[in-house]
Formats: C-alpha cells, sequence, structure tokens
C-alpha cells in the first residue's frame, strides 16, 4: 500500500509539472511574442513619428524662404525694375539668412543681370539661357527649382526663381538656397535607432541631404547604388509614402517615407529590423531574469506615462491660441541659451498699441486673428535658430535675439519689423490705429535672467510714454 501511494503522489506530481509548465512555458512564449511585437510596433511607430517630425521641420524651413522671398518680390514689383534703389534693397539679401548667404540675383530678357554678392559672370554668360532664368519664367510666384551640386562648395543647392512684374522687359528673380540644415537633420536622426536618413527630389530623384555625404548630389535611380536605395527608389517611383519593410544588404528594413509639404521632395528614414531585434533579445534576457510579467508592465507604463508626461510639458510651455512659447517656456529656452552664450544677443519686449479697440469694436475672434497673425509675422521675421518668440500674456510678446548683434543692427532690424507690421495690419484695421511698442536690452555677464525681464519691461514702458509705435534699446549696467 506505501508503495502504491508512492506511486499514486508521483503520478500526481508528474500530472502537476505536466500541467504547470506547459503552462508557464506557454505563458512565457506569449508574453515573449507580445512582447516582442510590441517593442518592434514602438520602434516602428517612434520611426513614423521622428521621420514626421523632421518632414515638418523641412515643410516649415521651406515656407519660411518662400514667405522671405515674396517679401522681396513685392518691394521689387513695387519700387519698380528701373528704380536704382530697388537694386539696394536685394543687396540686403546677402547674407541676411544661412540657406542662401550669397543672396538674391536678377536678370531679364534683354541680358542685364545683377547680382547682390557682386559675383561678376563671364563674357560667356548669356542670362536668357541659364536653366534659372527659364524656370522662373513660368512662375508668378516662387517655386523650388531642380537641385545641383555647386562646384565651388560641393554640397547640393536649388534655385528659387519666379518672374517679376515689370513694364520694362521681362525678368526673372533668383536665389540658391543650400541644403545645409537638411544635412544637420539627417545626422541628427541618425544619432537613434535609424541607420540611415536621405532628402530626395521628386523630380530628377536627386539626393540633396544624406547620413551619407558621398550620395549627396546622386540620383536615387543611379544602377550603381546599393539594394537599399534601389528599392527604396521603387518606392519612390509607386509614391508610396508611410512605412513599408524592403530588402537591403544586411536583411529587411523598415522604410518610412514622408512627403514634404509645397515641395517634390521626400524625407526617407530607414531602421535595420536585425538591429531592433538584437536590441529586443538583450530585453529578453534581462527580463527572464528579474520575471517577465513585472518588467512588461513596468515597460509599458513607463513608456505611456513618459510619453503623457512629454506631451503635457510641451502643452504646459506652449500658448494654445498662438502655438509659439508661453512665459515659462520663454523663461526655461532663454536660460538655456544664456547658459552656452551668457554674453550675447537681445532681449525684446513687444506690445500691440490700441489691441483693445479690437476686440471693443471688431469682436474677441477678430482679435485672436490678429495675435496669431502677429505670432506668425514674429516667426517668419525672427526665423534664425538662435531667436526665440513668445507670447507671454494678452497682446505681450516677447523676442530673444541669441546671437553676437550691436546697436546699428538692433536698430535697423526692429525699423524693418515695425515697418513690416504696418504694411501687413494697416489696411485692414486701419480704424483701430494699431502700432507696435518695443522695449529691449542688450545681454551682459552682470545681468541675471530677472534683471533683463525688469530692463526690457522698463524699455516697454518709455517707449509707451513717449507715444508708442516705436523702440527703445538699452544698455543695462
Amino acid at each position: 500500500m506505501k508503495q502504491d501511494k508512492k506511486n499514486r503522489f508521483i503520478r500526481i506530481n508528474f500530472k502537476i509539472v505536466g500541467t504547470v509548465v506547459p503552462i508557464v512555458l506557454l505563458m512565457i512564449f506569449i508574453f515573449f511574442s507580445l512582447t516582442r511585437n510590441e517593442i518592434v510596433t514602438l520602434s516602428k511607430d517612434k520611426l513614423a513619428l521622428e521621420s514626421k517630425n523632421y518632414a515638418e521641420e523641412i515643410r516649415t524651413w521651406a515656407d519660411r524662404i518662400l514667405n522671405e522671398l515674396d517679401i522681396y518680390k513685392s518691394l521689387v514689383e513695387k519700387m519698380g525694375i528701373d528704380n536704382a534703389e530697388t537694386f539696394e534693397v536685394l543687396k540686403t539679401s546677402c547674407g541676411a539668412h544661412e540657406s542662401y548667404p550669397y543672396g538674391l540675383y536678377w536678370g531679364d530678357e534683354n541680358g542685364n543681370y545683377f547680382d547682390s554678392s557682386d559675383w561678376v559672370p563671364g563674357e560667356d554668360f548669356v542670362v536668357t539661357e541659364r536653366n534659372w532664368y527659364i524656370e522662373g519664367l513660368e512662375h508668378d510666384e516662387f517655386v523650388f527649382g531642380e537641385p545641383y551640386v555647386d562646384a565651388m562648395t560641393g554640397t547640393a543647392c536649388i534655385s528659387v526663381t519666379a518672374r517679376v512684374d515689370s513694364d520694362s522687359a521681362l525678368s526673372v528673380l533668383s536665389v540658391d538656397v543650400y541644403f545645409d540644415y537638411a544635412q544637420r537633420l539627417v545626422e541628427e536622426i541618425i544619432a537613434g535607432n535609424v541607420e540611415s536618413a536621405f532628402f530626395v527630389t521628386g523630380g530628377s530623384r536627386t539626393i540633396v541631404a544624406d547620413a551619407d555625404s558621398q550620395m549627396v548630389g546622386k540620383s536615387v535611380d543611379d544602377g550603381d547604388n546599393s539594394l537599399l536605395y534601389k528599392n527604396v527608389s521603387i518606392l519612390l517611383d509607386g509614391d508610396k509614402t508611410g512605412q513599408s519593410v524592403i530588402k537591403g544588404e544586411k536583411g529587411r528594413y523598415y522604410a518610412d517615407i514622408n512627403k514634404i509639404g509645397n515641395t517634390d521632395w521626400y524625407f526617407v528614414t530607414l531602421m535595420s529590423q536585425k538591429e531592433v531585434l538584437s536590441d529586443l533579445l538583450r530585453i529578453e534576457a534581462i527580463m527572464i531574469i528579474v520575471a517577465a510579467v513585472a518588467v512588461i508592465m513596468l515597460v509599458f507604463l513607463t513608456i505611456r506615462f513618459a510619453r503623457e508626461m512629454a506631451e503635457n510639458r510641451i502643452k504646459a510651455k506652449t500658448d494654445s491660441l498662438t502655438k509659439l512659447l508661453n512665459r515659462d517656456g520663454f523663461r526655461e529656452r532663454m536660460f538655456a541659451a544664456l547658459k552656452i552664450c551668457p554674453n550675447q544677443g537681445v532681449l525684446l519686449f513687444m506690445d500691440m498699441d490700441n489691441f483693445k479697440l479690437i476686440n471693443d469694436q471688431l469682436g474677441h475672434p477678430v482679435g485672436d486673428r490678429v495675435l496669431i497673425g502677429f505670432a506668425e509675422l514674429l516667426e517668419r521675421y525672427f526665423n534664425r535658430n538662435k531667436d526665440i518668440v513668445a507670447r507671454i500674456g494678452g497682446d505681450e510678446f516677447a523676442v530673444f535675439v541669441g546671437r553676437p548683434i550691436k546697436v546699428p543692427e538692433a536698430e535697423a532690424m526692429l525699423r524693418k519689423f515695425i515697418s513690416i507690421f504696418h504694411s501687413e495690419f494697416d489696411e485692414e484695421y486701419s480704424k483701430q490705429q494699431l502700432s507696435v511698442s518695443i522695449g529691449g536690452v542688450f545681454v551682459s555677464e552682470e545681468l541675471t535672467y530677472e534683471d533683463l525681464y525688469q530692463s526690457a519691461d522698463n524699455a516697454l514702458y518709455e517707449v509707451k510714454n513717449k507715444g508708442k509705435d516705436g523702440f527703445y534699446i538699452t544698455h543695462k549696467e
């Protein structure tokens, strides 16, 4: 009997083991399968999100360039191409923007040519035979043409051209835009799990910025390219945007393609499936040691809460109406800027004079549109990478120009800004007599943020006390 009990006990234990072990193994298998799918999904979602964000940055960059050039074109057409002062205005474009450092140039059907950088063409230079001139004749507004590699710099650039309305002769205004900014973006994005990234045009399929600098200026359709580029070319042939899985020399890749708005460019990012799975294997090994279920819950909750916290942080630092930084966001960004470059720049406070009349006479919805329009003007005008723009309350705005700037340059900058403000708002809101008052202070090492804030605020009130519609910048010692 003892032997029978022993055998029965053994059989029961075998049944328990035989039942529990498969269940545990099944749970581990399901857990790892779910974990694998989740991490792959998150990696792909991250790739899509980053790709979309960088594509949006390039779209914004391109739109700002077109908006700036439209301003020059409007001034040229308003002043007249036969006016010598017109060309003095064009000269101001030289060195005004890092993306087109050599400024605008102009030519007409009679062979006349002007270059803001004072470059003088050779005798064999025929204006009407240049690609930029031929392309420009077809467009009333500025458009991006086909890219090419600059022989002097070895970097990709593109002509942005438009026909100029003139009674004297057909003429074209153009500028060469360089893709240094796009190159910085692709180098930035590959710092993560993204293995490769590049910008390519839709027409000639020319690569204008690439994580592999040797590919810049080449066509993605080049027969000598790798299998990865060839398969990307096939996706572009089918105008297939979004995510796809393609093959490369090192296996399968997740390819994410975004069309850049208002251009025919594409942004392509590539992430190796092997790289994603190799990370997963390391994570699985750790999770086996410390308990699979607990870790997956922790990972899931951490990712979710981190995402929510990041979104809430962005919302907390952003003005809901204008989408500019709010007071707290501006303070944080300016603190960071002053920490990097503690002795350069100028802090500006701006207030729209008579804005209350807009709300009282035309209503708050119109007032909101005015605030949004003013915010967009600030973003267009103060668009250097070290400039910070914010709405700090009501009709009060702040700008930090975080670069070395001297008094004459700062005053010229503000005079031009006030002039542009009136050109955009005077006609529609003539009865309310909108204007802008600006107070500022130059940065020095002795001044804290609070000192700068108070000095700029005092300067603003001094402008208002003297009749508004002007500016005053002080040196606070």
